[in-house]
Order: C-alpha cells, then structure tokens, then sequence
C-alpha cells in the first residue's frame, strides 16, 4: 500500500535547491510567488494521489546532493536509483525509488510526479523501520534498542545474534586535475555484532572470536574451511557464518 507525503515547505533558500531539482518549476521566487505556490500545492496534490493521504512515507526535506560535480559519489551502491520497500509503523511501501546517501547518512526518495517534475527527498530517519535496498535489509539501530552512531545498518542474518554492517562514505576536499571539485572515498564498512539490546564493533578476526569464547576453535575453523576473511567477507558470507554462529550458540545453551 503506498502513501502519501508530508511535504516540508522549504525556506527562500531550499526553494531554490527545489526549483533546481524541478525543471518545470523553474520559476523566480520574486514577482511570481503565486505561480510557486501553485506549484508547489500541484506537486503536493499529485504526491497525494499517489501515496495515499498519510504522512508515513514523504516526510522530511528536500534533498540536493552535496559536492554532486566531485569524482565519485556518496551513494552505497551507486548513483542510480533502485525499486526498494520502506517499512513504517507497520506499513510497507513497496516499489519506491530509493537511493542511500552514505556520506551523510540519508535514505533518498526520488517522487516523479505525472507531469514529470522529479523531487528528491531525504527521508525522516524518526519514521522510519528498515527498509530493503537490492534485496540487502537496513535496519534503524535506534528502533532495536541498540546504541549506534549510524541511523542505518545493513542486517546480514535473523537469528539471537546479527552481524551488522555499518557504511560510510567520506568526501575527500584535495583538488588536482584529476579530481578539479575533489572526489569521494570508497566505501568503507564496520562489522558489529549485536544481541538483544547489546551491540559490539568487530575490528578484527580475534575480536569476534572473544564473543563467544566456547566455540572459538570451531568458528576458526569454519572461517579457515570457507576461506573467509572477515573484514571483507561479503553480506552472503557473512550470513552463512552467523548462521553456523548461532548453531554453535543453539548447542552450548542446550
């Protein structure tokens, strides 16, 4: 079920970030506020009329991409928009186009409306659940109980214990002529595990054996068997290992 959107009404200066973001508004914001605010409510009428009249979906500001001429760009995958679900209060908005802003940390909405005015929003982190990106699960830290810097984690694994990938970006401010507006990292990613409402950073192989002392020559030795470095595993390695993880956790406790 898809739903409406709380437009937030930008100020003078993030009106003009949504004329730039909305080529059929390209309209002056002096002599013509008329014609912008009949615009604007066009745009949130169409908005409605695709995701229904609640809140749940649209709500936060509008987004204009920071250092958008830099080498690079400060999305986890890439720049292109993905078909992904957002869930909220237990609502599900499946098929939406979404895109994560790493480097500031910003689930992206990108609304076209039927007159083909694209808006891009920086989704209300407060709102919202989890979310699937490419078929990979975020989940918000806060809403688990769970202490983190990061308002979004990617969840690897179900299970008591969950590896929790955590992806930043940083833009990198050194101009040369390769990069003549600066350029963006590359992604970095920070492993942590997390049980009920604890949650531990893994900085290295042996920090994540000293989790679960007991099992430690048979986590090893899965790690060595499936040739799996940690640190670099993928999201699918990662799943198999907590899987194995929690069996050996599933056997001490019985």
């Amino acid at each position: 079920m898809l739903i409406s959107a709380k437009l937030i009404i930008p100020s003078r200066k993030g009106l003009f970030i949504m004329i730039v973001c909305l080529p059929s508004l390209l309209l002056t914001l002096n002599g013509q506020s008329q014609n912008v605010n009949h615009n604007i409510h066009s745009f949130i009428d169409s908005t409605q009329k695709i995701y229904g009249s609640s809140d749940l979906l649209v709500n936060g500001s509008v987004y204009y991409q920071p250092n958008r001429l830099a080498s690079g760009n400060p999305f986890l995958f890439s720049a292109e928009f993905e078909k992904g679900t957002v869930f909220t209060r237990g609502f599900s908005f499946h098929g939406v186009n979404l895109n994560y802003d790493i480097a500031h940390q910003q689930l992206i909405l990108l609304h076209t409306s039927p007159d083909g005015a694209r808006l891009y929003i920086g989704l209300s982190d407060v709102l919202i659940d989890s979310f699937l990106l490419t078929n990979y699960f975020f989940v918000v830290p806060a809403k688990l109980g769970l202490q983190s810097k990061y308002p979004y984690m990617m969840a690897v694994n179900k299970g008591k214990y969950r590896m929790l990938i955590a992806y930043n970006k940083e833009f990198i401010s050194r101009y040369n002529q390769r990069n003549p507006m600066g350029k963006f990292s590359s992604t970095k990613g920070s492993l942590f595990l997390a049980s009920e409402n604890t949650i531990v950073k893994i900085y290295s192989e042996k920090t994540f054996l000293k989790t679960f002392p007991a099992a430690r020559k048979e986590i090893s030795t899965y790690l060595r068997q499936h040739k799996i470095n940690l640190l670099k595993a993928t999201p699918e390695q990662l799943e198999q290992l907590m899987d194995f993880y929690n069996q050996q956790q599933e056997k001490a406790d019985e």
